[in-house]
């Protein structure tokens, strides 16, 4: 531990950990960068056909993206044929009549330096992709000829059958999809909420000839212009999106649209044994007019300001972090899910749920204007999303906050019992099945005699005033690029560094507060792995950098043991879901750490910092406040060659085999690796059928980067994945076959692979 001639302690009191260790829970930051500008116009209408159209012009945009959305999900699906909704999603993706083999979306999508996928959900199903701007045209054409009119063969069938049969073993384990399954199990008046959603071989059956049939009855009762609505976006002008809508919807047929109502109630509490750590899920059910409301929800859930819901459940150890979640149930109902991961099994949930009705309260009784600072950042947070991110927010996620449903929304939570359900490893009780898993299920825990006290919350964000701390008289090293346009500070570990989880996880524990203040200042303050490498960024205009900076350095010395506890829970808790995350998923939270280690040592901390952008005052006087920065700052460096490649293997957590292949290229090489991405899909996952994982892409770790290939399998060893991939890479030239010689091997031997 670094400590500097002026001691920020001052300012709020004590001593650091003595073993310099900052530690708390890991966030993904968002980017510095806006995708989505505030000058779009947006333009809703419904077609004489039926179809809704939603176009979006944005000037400046240089990707655009489109949605399509048919009200169909696996609630519609026919009793006899659990799954069929999710199969249609795959299969639509194969050939369609006007489009095969290299030119179908698929295939064509990523040749454009793009990105698409789709997801069926209870009773909606989305595809959807983003490309560059002049690409949009002929990317719709292709999407909407394989929702219009697919060709479902014989042999794509039984094998996208059989692909999905693999997602169903491995989604039986997956933590999120037996939570959801507990959840409505709990609230199913109607069978329909306990049938199997994912589907999986023996559901569909050995008869492609009497699965067809069903797919194509399916496809026709349902992909319709009365259950369509189609979303674009992009820089092109509302009059050419227009046209594109209208060339689209004309392709689609005619239909009518059949409602779907969902027997479904709330009140039910229940357990669910579950690996990790414990969880608590509250799930209300609402009216489906209160969904443009859910974003500005989100953003008073997740505050951090002093007299928010978090800041009291962290004060009091409850709870580590909370999630919000919302799904169309039927035509006229939404399902919104809390979820609070529990800072320990010994925390009784009935006390949290209680702490979150006084906060529900509270935010009811708010005036109206109170929260239009949550209100900004929830249009910031939409505004800050890709285009084809901000189609799906729209079409099935949270959308922007439009009206004054939030009153409604806290008046409907207000007087509904939630369903409740408590997910513990401790959890003891009966095995049920039920949307064809296996679960363990219990009674939700007794509510403790003594009543939480009440919480006096003030949901609306306000901060103390910033502190006045003189300026240190040293100064720490601080590179400075000042041609850039807006100002940027970063800190992030020198090359030769190593920064655990833990101690990155305190970082995030101290600054989170600060993290908040900062976007309710207008500026950033991001805390979090960033390519597998810690990193502090803040960015604003120069009064406010300084502000934040002084800030900074009183949270990061505060002497408070809650974080050291808090971190090392959350660390626990971060592993726990690293190892219970598919195989692929391990293998690429392990290859920065491999990279790291290979090129670090023991040494002791050492931390770089830049400064893009502002003027030399600036950069002077957060040269000098730095110098209270707990670890030593030394002069920018790039990071250190890697040694000789080397191979390293995780322990299987299931069936399925897992391989990854990292090799270290020139930026140069890039456009090269892109261009493999869709034959390496191909040939793996379409031709030889080995894996439901398949990529090839251009990857930045731990600041290197070059071609990535991931492959997972149920069936193949690593040894034949890897084989099978330097056979791949071989056939596209010699210089290929010299690059996989110098790859980066990462693998996972599943329980049920072959050798």
């Amino acid at each position: 531990m670094a400590a500097s001639r002026h001691d920020p302690r001052r300012a709020r009191g004590g001593q650091p950990h003595a073993d310099g260790h900052w530690r708390s829970a890991v966030s993904q930051p968002r980017q510095l960068t806006t995708h989505f500008q505030n000058a779009a116009m947006i333009q809703t209408r419904r077609l004489e056909s039926g179809i809704t159209i939603t176009l979006i012009h944005q000037p400046q945009a240089t990707q655009a993206a489109a949605l399509w959305r048919v009200n169909a999900g696996s609630l519609h699906e026919p009793d006899p044929w659990p799954g069929l909704a999710h199969l249609l999603e795959h299969m639509l993706f194969r050939e369609s009549e006007g489009y095969r083999d290299d030119e179908r979306l698929m295939r064509w999508v990523p040749d454009q330096g793009g990105r698409l996928n789709a997801s069926t959900r209870l009773c909606q199903t989305a595809f959807f992709f983003e490309v560059p701007a002049q690409a949009l045209a002929p990317g719709l054409s292709r999407l909407t000829d394989m929702l219009a009119a697919p060709r479902f063969t014989p042999a794509a069938l039984m094998q996208e059958a059989q692909v999905i049969d693999a997602e169903y073993r491995l989604l039986a384990h997956d933590a999120a999809t037996r939570r959801e399954a507990a959840l409505l199990a709990l609230m199913a008046g109607d069978a329909r909420l306990r049938r199997l959603r994912i589907g999986h071989q023996a559901a569909f059956g050995e008869d492609p000839a009497r699965l067809r049939a069903a797919l194509t009855a399916f496809h026709e009762r349902h992909y319709h212009a009365g259950n369509l609505h189609l979303w674009l976006c992009g820089p092109q002008s509302l009059e050419t999106l227009e046209a594109l809508a209208g060339e689209a919807a004309a392709r689609i047929r005619p239909g009518v649209t059949a409602p779907l109502a969902i027997n479904a109630h709330t009140g039910a509490s229940g357990a669910l044994a579950q690996p990790g750590f414990a969880q608590l899920a509250l799930s209300f059910l609402l009216p489906a007019a209160v969904r443009p409301a859910l974003r500005l929800l989100e953003q008073c859930l997740r505050s951090e300001a002093p007299g928010g819901l978090m800041a009291a459940l962290r004060a009091r150890t409850l709870a580590d972090d909370a999630t919000l979640e919302a799904d169309a149930l039927d035509d006229d109902t939404l399902w919104l899910r809390f979820s609070f991961a529990l800072a320990s099994d010994a925390v009784n949930p009935a006390h949290l749920e209680a702490l979150v009705r006084q906060w529900i309260a509270a935010l009811a009784a708010l005036p109206e204007d109170s929260l239009s600072p949550l209100l900004r950042l929830a249009g910031e947070d939409i505004n800050a999303l890709a285009p084809m991110d901000h189609l799906r927010a729209r079409a099935f996620g949270l959308p922007p906050v439009e009206g004054n449903a939030l009153r409604p929304l806290l008046a409907a939570l207000e007087v509904q019992r939630p369903t409740r359900l408590w997910i513990s490893p401790e959890v003891h009780g009966a095995t049920v099945t039920t949307q064809g898993l296996t679960l363990t299920t219990g009674d939700f825990p007794d509510a403790p005699d003594d009543a939480p006290p009440v919480t006096p919350f003030t949901p609306a964000p306000r901060f103390p005033p910033p502190l006045a701390v003189a300026l240190p008289g040293d100064s720490a090293s601080l590179a400075w690029r000042p041609e850039a346009e807006s100002i940027t500070l970063t800190l992030e570990p020198a090359p030769g560094t190593l920064v655990s989880d833990r101690r990155g996880m305190e970082l995030l524990a101290r600054l989170r507060p600060l993290c908040d203040r900062a976007r309710l200042s207008g500026g950033a303050l991001r805390v979090g792995p960033v390519e597998g490498r810690w990193r502090i960024a803040l960015c604003g205009d120069e009064a406010l950098m300084m502000m934040l900076v002084t800030e900074m350095m009183t949270y990061l010395w505060e002497p408070d043991d809650r974080y050291s506890a808090e971190a090392e829970r959350l660390a626990a808790r971060a592993q726990a879901q690293e190892d219970q995350a598919i195989a692929v998923r391990r293998l690429l939270a392990q290859l920065p750490r491999e990279l790291l280690m290979a090129t670090g040592g023991p040494r002791a901390q050492a931390w770089q910092a830049t400064l893009d952008g502002g003027g030399p005052l600036l950069r002077d006087a957060l040269a000098r406040r730095l110098s209270d920065f707990p670890f030593p700052l030394v002069t920018p460096k790039p990071p250190r060659p890697l040694p000789a490649p080397h191979r390293f293997t995780l322990p299987a957590n299931g069936a399925d085999s897992a391989l990854l292949l990292f090799v270290p290229l020139v930026a140069s090489q890039r456009e090269a690796v892109t261009a493999l991405q869709a034959p390496f899909f191909q040939h793996m996952r379409v031709e030889k059928n080995i894996g439901y994982v398949a990529q090839c892409q251009w990857h930045t770790c731990a600041g290197y980067e070059g071609l990535l290939a991931l492959m997972q399998s149920p069936n193949l060893s690593p040894d034949a994945l890897l084989h099978e991939t330097t056979a791949f890479f071989e056939r596209q030239g010699d210089a290929w076959r010299a690059v996989t010689q110098k790859a980066w091997v990462g693998s996972v031997a599943g329980e049920g692979a072959e050798r």
